[in-house]
């Protein structure tokens, strides 16, 4: 009787082994949706960042690090090669290039990323550039389709443009052309439009033509105005 008994409360519990007490039977439906849904609205931190940033400045580091979700959530990196290395692991993350902490001139960092950007992955950067750094953000807008941000955004308003990027601002117009851009690292290099010609096998005619779109493109009237701007734009010794 009492070998029944211990066999019948075996059964109930859906095994013959001692001490296995869970049904084998699947939860009701109710039961899973109701868990499903509590595991959404719990907050907690995945292992993708949501940003991937690219600084030497050990307090604007801390701010994202020390910042609310998501821009906690942030891994940073020193250069742009290893931001653009990590990408390959977390293709979904923003891409966040501080402009004033580099090891390069602000021409070569552009480069870098109209590669990633104009091609193949087709990336939009957001860069950040101080308010009153004027002439590098005009640059910069027009060096290919970037998210330019002020440096000094408070974290709520950073956090928004992140979230909701769109698309940058500006057309395929109003950026620096294939054409136009080598004219543009010629000239920063110390090329005069005469080596630049010869350089890349162009008539003479067709530099200037060039040169002047990019004067309409950062909305300059004179030659030494550019120079001007490509000599400050060339000194990274921030």
């Amino acid at each position: 009787m009492r070998m029944t008994v211990r066999r019948y409360r075996r059964r109930r519990t859906g095994s013959d082994s001692p001490g296995f007490t869970h049904s084998p039977y699947p939860p009701p439906f109710f039961d899973r949706l109701e868990f499903l849904s509590q595991s959404i609205s719990q907050p907690r931190k995945t292992d993708a960042p949501f940003i991937i940033l690219v600084t030497e400045d050990n307090f604007l580091r801390s701010g994202f690090l020390n910042a609310q979700s998501p821009l906690s959530n942030c891994s940073d990196h020193k250069t742009l090669k290893g931001a653009l290395g990590a990408l390959n692991h977390w293709p979904l993350a923003r891409l966040v290039v501080d402009i004033d902490c580099r090891a390069s001139t602000l021409i070569d960092m552009l480069d870098q990323l109209r590669r990633q950007s104009l091609y193949p992955p087709f990336l939009k950067p957001h860069l950040l550039v101080r308010a009153d750094d004027y002439d590098t953000r005009l640059f910069c807008r027009a060096a290919g389709p970037f998210h330019v941000l002020e440096r000094q955004l408070t974290a709520s308003a950073l956090q928004q443009s992140l979230l909701d990027p769109g698309l940058p601002p500006g057309s395929g117009k109003e950026w620096f052309s294939p054409k136009e851009w080598p004219i543009l690292q010629d000239l920063s290099r110390g090329h005069s439009l005469k080596q630049i010609a010869l350089l890349h096998d162009r008539p003479y005619s067709r530099i200037i033509y060039r040169l002047g779109c990019i004067l309409t493109k950062l909305g300059l009237n004179h030659r030494q105005e550019l120079l001007h701007l490509l000599n400050n734009l060339s000194d990274f010794t921030q």
